[in-house]
């Protein structure tokens, strides 16, 4: 697995939320029903290409809260239906992986890089994975980012 660790600003995200248990979440159901209906609207306000998934953690044991979305300016006012959440920049793991491999390159990372690294994944900032534009395809590239923290 090829890790870079990088330095990310902070950024805003702007998009639809549904609570999810990541491993039987129905992504291509959040994406279609629950995101495409606002996509021209999020869209305009874009400022980067691509798309992005967020896992913002919660209080719900094994549940997250995953953002469909895309980066906006901050301030920027979401339309009726979405929101805006804050990325917290900081540290974070980049994987290269492809739509088709998301699920085992998740596992590999928290099975054995992340037990095997200098870092813990830091609770107080999301997982992303981006998707650039175009990525339908199992064969189409993917970028996961885990949040880092020292290791206690």
């Amino acid at each position: 697995m090829d890790v870079q660790v990088v330095r990310l600003s902070d950024r805003w995200i702007m998009g639809t939320a549904r609570r999810i248990e990541p491993a039987s979440a129905p992504y291509e159901e959040i994406w279609r029903d629950d995101y495409d209906p606002h996509d021209a609207a999020v869209s305009a306000l874009a400022v980067e290409p691509g798309y992005y998934g967020a896992y913002f953690g919660s209080e719900a044991p094994g549940q997250v809260d995953f953002v469909a979305g895309r980066i906006v300016p901050e301030g920027a006012e979401p339309p009726e239906g979405c929101l805006v959440r804050l990325i917290p920049g900081g540290t974070y793991a980049r994987i290269l992986c492809t739509m088709g491999t998301i699920g085992q390159t998740w596992s590999g990372i928290y099975a054995q890089w992340l037990p095997a690294s200098d870092y813990a994944e830091a609770p107080d900032r999301p997982a992303l994975e981006y998707y650039p534009p175009g990525a339908m395809d199992a064969d189409s590239p993917v970028e996961i980012y885990v949040a880092l923290a020292a290791r206690r």
